[in-house]
C-alpha cells in the first residue's frame, strides 16, 4: 500500500514532468548508454512532432527517437500486432481508445514512477481515467496510456441555411427531437432522383455517410443503453428499449416513411473519401456530424469544387456547436453525452526500453507540448489545466466544451462491432423490422464477448 507521503511526492514529480521542469539532481537517463526509441504514429505527419522531439533529444543527449507516420488505422494496427508477436515493433505507437479492451496486454504500463493513477485522475478528464486506467492480472489499477487529445463528434451546420428557415431560432436545437423538426422546415424537395434540392442532415445510413457508426454509438449512449450486464460477460442490446429506440431514431432520417427523412443513398457517393462532406461543400445538406479534424475537410473540400467551377457554401457559413442530446439539457437532470474517439501514445510490451519511452511521455504530455499540439491539430487536450482556455477558440471551443461529458463504450472487437451495427442499419433500410435486426445484432455482438467477458474499463476501488 502506498503512504500519502509516496503519493504526494509522485504527483508532485509528475507535476514536474509535465510541466516541462526538471529539478537539480532528478534521475534522467543522459548518464545511460545510448537509446533509440522507435515512435509509430498515425495520421500526425513528423512536423507535428519534431520540435518536441527535439527539445527532448537536446535535454537527453544519449536518446534519439525516429518517428514513422502511418495513415491507415486498420493496416496500421495490423501492422503492429504482427510485429509485437514476433517480438519485435515500436517502442511507443497510438492506440485508439476503442482498442484498449482487446489490446492493452500487449503494451507494458506507466511506472508508479512516472504517475499512478490517482494522480492521473487528477490530472487529466474522466474519460481518460475510465479508459486508459485498467486493472492488471493482480487486480491492480495500471496506467496504459498518457492521452494527447480527447476528440468528440458535434454538429456542424450551414449558417445560412439555419437563418433562412429557422429565424426565430439562429441555431439548429439541442436536442434530437428539436433536430427531427429542424429538419422538417430545412428540407427542400423537388422531382430528382434525390428528391431534395436541400436536405436537413445527413443521418440514418450506414454507406455514405463517414462516421455513421459512431454517430449511432452516441445515440445509444444518451439513451443510456447498459450494452452489457455488470460483469461484462453478456450484452443486453436485445431486451433494452432504449437500444431499440436508438436504432430507431438513427434509422428515422434514412426512412421515406419518417417525417424527418432527409438523407438516401443518391445524396453522396458511398465509394468515394468524402461522402456526406462534399454534399455539406456543395450546400445540399444543412447539417452533418464530425469530429475537429472534419472543419479542414470541409474547407480542402470547399476548394476542391470550387476549383472546378462548382457551386460552394461560403466559408464563413460553417458553424459548430455542441452534440444534440437525447434529453434537453437545459430542463432535464439526465447527464450529457458526447462520444469520443482519440489515439494514445503507449509502450510496447516488447520495447526494450520501456523506461526511456514512458519518460519521453510524461515529456510530451506538458502543458507546454499539448498546447502546441492544440494549435497544429485543433485536438482539444485532456489535461484538465488546458480546456477552460482551449473552449474560448471560436471554431474549435466547441470541441474543448465536450471533454468533460465525453463517453465511449467498451467493445470486444471494435471493426467487427461497426460491421454488425451498420449492416443492421442497411437492413431496416430494407423494411426489416428494428427489433428482429436488434435481436440479430446483439446474437452477433454475443459470439464476439470472450467467455472470460470484456476486460472491464475501469473498476471502482471501494
Amino acid at each position: 500500500m502506498r503512504t500519502p507521503h509516496r503519493t504526494l511526492t509522485l504527483f508532485l514529480l509528475f507535476t514536474l514532468l509535465i510541466s516541462g521542469c526538471r529539478e537539480k539532481g532528478q534521475v534522467t537517463y543522459d548518464e545511460l548508454p545510448p537509446v533509440t526509441l522507435t515512435f509509430y504514429g498515425l495520421f500526425d505527419n513528423e512536423d507535428i512532432y519534431k520540435p518536441m522531439i527535439e527539445a527532448y533529444e537536446s535535454a537527453h543527449s544519449n536518446v534519439t527517437i525516429i518517428y514513422k507516420q502511418f495513415t491507415d488505422p486498420e493496416s496500421y494496427l495490423e501492422l503492429i500486432v504482427n510485429e509485437l508477436a514476433e517480438g519485435e515493433g515500436p517502442d511507443i505507437f497510438m492506440m485508439h481508445n476503442t482498442w484498449f479492451p482487446k489490446n492493452y496486454k500487449k503494451l507494458t504500463p506507466a511506472p508508479a514512477e512516472v504517475v499512478t493513477p490517482d494522480v492521473f485522475r487528477s490530472l487529466f478528464v474522466e474519460i481518460a481515467g475510465e479508459e486508459l486506467i485498467i486493472p492488471d492480472s493482480s487486480n491492480e489499477e495500471q496506467v496504459w496510456g498518457l492521452p494527447l487529445y480527447i476528440d468528440t463528434l458535434a454538429l456542424y451546420y450551414n449558417d445560412e441555411h439555419i437563418e433562412e428557415a429557422l429565424p426565430s431560432q439562429g441555431t439548429p436545437s439541442s436536442t434530437w427531437s428539436g433536430i427531427k423538426e429542424d429538419v422538417v422546415q430545412l428540407n427542400r424537395e423537388d422531382q430528382s432522383f434525390e428528391r431534395f434540392e436541400r436536405t436537413g442532415i445527413a443521418l440514418g445510413r450506414s454507406d455514405n455517410i463517414l462516421r455513421a457508426f459512431d454517430i449511432l454509438m452516441l445515440m445509444m449512449l444518451q439513451y443510456k443503453v447498459s450494452f452489457y450486464t455488470d460483469d461484462l460477460m453478456e450484452t443486453t442490446l436485445a431486451v433494452d428499449p432504449n437500444a431499440l429506440a436508438a436504432l430507431e431514431l438513427f434509422t428515422s432520417f434514412g426512412l421515406p416513411s419518417q417525417k424527418n427523412y432527409s438523407w438516401n443513398k443518391y445524396l453522396a457517393d458511398a465509394d468515394s473519401g468524402e461522402k456526406e462532406i462534399k454534399t455539406f461543400a456543395n450546400g445540399k445538406v444543412s447539417m452533418i456530424m464530425g469530429y475537429t479534424y472534419t472543419y479542414e475537410d470541409i474547407i480542402n473540400e470547399i476548394n476542391a469544387l470550387a476549383a472546378e467551377g462548382e457551386n460552394t457554401i461560403d466559408i464563413n457559413n460553417i458553424k459548430i456547436q455542441e452534440t444534440p442530446q437525447v434529453y434537453d439539457p437545459q430542463t432535464s437532470a439526465e447527464t450529457r453525452e458526447a462520444y469520443a474517439s482519440y489515439f494514445v501514445p503507449v509502450v510496447s510490451r516488447t520495447s526494450q526500453n520501456s523506461a526511456a519511452a514512458w519518460d519521453f511521455l510524461a515529456e510530451l504530455v506538458s502543458e507546454q507540448n499539448l498546447s502546441y499540439y492544440n494549435e497544429q491539430t485543433h485536438r482539444p487536450s485532456a489535461l484538465r489545466s488546458l480546456i477552460e482556455s482551449q473552449m474560448a477558440d471560436p471554431i474549435y471551443g466547441v470541441f474543448a466544451a465536450q471533454v468533460g461529458y465525453a463517453e465511449s463504450l467498451p467493445m470486444a472487437d471494435p471493426e467487427e462491432y461497426k460491421d454488425i451495427f451498420l449492416d443492421g442499419v442497411e437492413q431496416i433500410l430494407d423494411t426489416a423490422r428494428t427489433s428482429v435486426v436488434l435481436k440479430n445484432i446483439a446474437d452477433a455482438i454475443q459470439e464476439l464477448i470472450p467467455e472470460s467477458g470484456i476486460k472491464p474499463i475501469y473498476v471502482p476501488i471501494e
